[in-house]
């Protein structure tokens, strides 16, 4: 009687080759995803509360925040088109402003030649610790108010209708300042210097508001009435008798 014939089947071992290879790109896929999260992470750090939330709704929406929105012709970016995240670059930005409401201030000039006289010395603009000072300062001649008067004169409501633009444009929160010499009213008097600088800062208010820039922008009025002489030594001085808007930068 025949043995049966016994059949055996040999499988090749191919090993594992594409299996070894899946894992190196898994693995570069969670060092590039863990890269992107710590990028993330320290700009966070490096931003305050207002421009991380423009950052948060930037992730939901894909629009930031007071951008042109894409459906309406926009960007769908701000207008300055990048994130401050360093002092250096917020320096920079505020510089750039400053020069920006100082061409603002030369172009009312230009179309009012009556103003380039007094009035060109009577304002001016700075960057300061705080933000964008824009400073008007009374001379000799009266030039901003009338003595114990709170009406602004033409060449200040000029200026100041013509910077409302550029002031809008640029977005910062404004704070208007009053200052007064230190001539005191006649005894029992109802108004003071304190009532006096109040009512010169809230009449620029009434101008930037009328000339179109948000209210919500603006942060306060506030008197200082004879407490900060820009002149300690003449208290009475008519540089001491001034108006200034404060622009104050996100974060500021």
């Amino acid at each position: 009687m025949n043995a049966p014939n016994v059949i055996i089947i040999k499988k090749k071992n191919k090993g594992h080759g594409a299996h070894g290879a899946a894992w190196k790109v898994a693995y570069a896929d969670f060092v590039t995803a863990m890269m992107a999260l710590f990028m993330v992470l320290w700009l966070l750090s490096q931003t305050d509360k207002e421009l991380q939330k423009e950052i948060s709704e930037y992730f939901r929406t894909g629009v930031f925040s007071g951008a042109p929105s894409m459906l309406e012709g926009g960007s769908g970016l701000l207008e300055k088109g990048f994130v401050d995240v360093q002092p250096d670059a917020m320096e920079s930005s505020l510089q750039l402003n400053a020069e920006a409401i100082s061409q603002a201030i030369q172009g009312v000039m230009a179309e009012n030649p009556d103003l380039q006289g007094g009035m060109k010395d009577a304002v001016s603009v700075s960057v300061t610790p705080e933000g964008l000072l824009i400073a008007f300062t009374d001379n000799s001649e009266d030039l901003l108010f009338d003595l114990s008067s709170s009406e602004l004169k033409e060449p200040l409501v000029k200026v100041l209708q013509g910077i409302t633009p550029m002031l809008t444009r640029i977005g910062y929160r404004v704070r208007i300042q009053g200052h007064t010499d230190a001539r005191p009213f006649p005894p029992g008097s109802k108004r003071s210097n304190w009532s006096l600088s109040f009512e010169r800062a809230d009449q620029a208010r009434r101008i930037l508001e009328l000339s179109g820039f948000p209210e919500s922008k603006l942060v306060g009025v506030f008197a200082h009435g004879a407490s900060a002489p820009l002149d300690p030594k003449d208290p009475k001085a008519a540089a001491n008798r001034r108006l200034s808007l404060l622009a104050l930068p996100p974060g500021r």
